[in-house]
């Protein structure tokens, strides 16, 4: 059973919407629900149970605000994930977020399934993410499906608060490595050809795998390619680089899909298995990804001299990712430039000591 969470050990939480601590003369904390604060619309104020922790608190606002109260018997993470999974917000999730983060409910449900999501505290969750520490990106994805959870259960009555804001990812975990020039470069000179493609594809979009294999002809009007992305819904339509131009000249079209296997029909849940085969070795040595592409495609822009709007643009990623990405390419081109500056100065130097030199004889006669 988990340790019952004590309010004076843990900072308070986040109060839950229209909630407000006031407090007495003597400093003493109350908490009120006021729906509509400060508008025409404002309703009385109703004292709520002290404790923000609470199953009275929660019970309490559930019932004001007409919330389903979920019943304690059934408050456990296996019942709490099969909510999760039923729900709408769970249904707007890409196909592929769902595959994936159904793969780490699992594992939550195999350590925690019989407990009580109440009880749950960040120590918790941090042995829960230690558990994994030996692959960052897993325990940093396993992370985010369970705050993603959590963050759902709260305003459904299930626990108060969202214990994995308190814990940080691990260092380590936080994507793919871009594809070096040489390692592209070994690629096109190694791989087969229908699989080049998809590289280039990738490379010159800056797109994910699963919306590569998705682009068809009639997406390519007036040297630009309408993109759908399958994740976040985003629409893009971006200029095609000449050099993918070229690649695409090579493509024959046979398949409303651009990209093809060896048999002439589009890709489909095969890739990764024959790309796993064929991938060049080049790639397997420096433990390279397909996705590794997408952030190739940024690394280039970024160094190209786009600002991370015009990166955005293209790849439609957040600017947080983008500018994310580019703090390390600002760093080295900053380091690039403050080393030559240090040679420049160097050289300098040594001719002005020169120069000195010379003339100081002439100045002695």
């Amino acid at each position: 059973m988990w340790t019952p969470i004590s309010l004076e050990s843990i900072v308070p939480p986040k109060l839950p919407p229209h909630v407000v601590r006031v407090r007495n003369r003597s400093g003493r904390p109350y908490l009120y629900l006021m729906r509509h604060r400060g508008t025409a619309r404002a309703e009385k104020a109703i004292r709520l149970p002290d404790d923000p922790r609470s199953r009275e608190f929660w019970s309490e606002y559930a019932r004001l605000m007409n919330l389903p109260v979920v019943p304690a018997s059934t408050k456990s993470f296996t019942a709490l994930i099969e909510a999760w999974h039923a729900s709408p917000e769970w249904k707007q999730l890409a196909d592929k977020t769902r595959v994936e983060w159904t793969r780490y409910s699992e594992r939550i449900k195999a350590a925690w399934g019989d407990l009580e999501v109440v009880g749950i505290e960040p120590r918790h969750v941090l042995a829960l993410r230690d558990k994994f520490a030996a692959t960052p990106a897993t325990a940093n994805n396993l992370l985010r499906c369970l705050s993603s959870m959590l963050a759902w259960s709260v305003p459904r009555g299930w626990r108060p608060d969202n214990p994995c804001r308190e814990v940080k990812p691990l260092k380590g975990g936080e994507g793919y490595a871009p594809w070096p020039k040489d390692v592209i470069a070994a690629a096109r000179e190694e791989l087969r050809e229908d699989l080049w493609w998809c590289v280039a594809l990738a490379l010159y979009t800056g797109q994910r795998l699963s919306d590569v294999l998705a682009m068809r002809w009639d997406h390519i009007v007036d040297g630009r390619i309408s993109v759908a992305q399958e994740k976040t819904k985003k629409r893009l339509l971006i200029q095609i680089h000449k050099d993918l131009r070229a690649v695409l000249d090579t493509i024959p079209k046979r398949a409303v899909t651009i990209l093809t296997s060896s048999e002439g029909t589009p890709w489909r849940g095969g890739f990764q298995a024959v790309w796993r085969k064929h991938r060049p070795r080049a790639v397997v040595e420096a433990g390279l990804v397909f996705h590794g592409l997408r952030k190739s495609a940024v690394v280039t822009l970024l160094e190209a001299g786009c600002t991370t709007a015009m990166v955005q643009s293209v790849t439609g990623q957040s600017l947080q990712m983008v500018e994310h990405y580019a703090k390390g390419v600002n760093q080295m081109t900053l380091a690039d430039a403050a080393i030559l500056a240090w040679e420049q100065n160097a050289e300098r130097t040594e001719i002005a000591n020169q120069f000195a030199n010379q003339i100081a004889p002439n100045r002695a006669k």
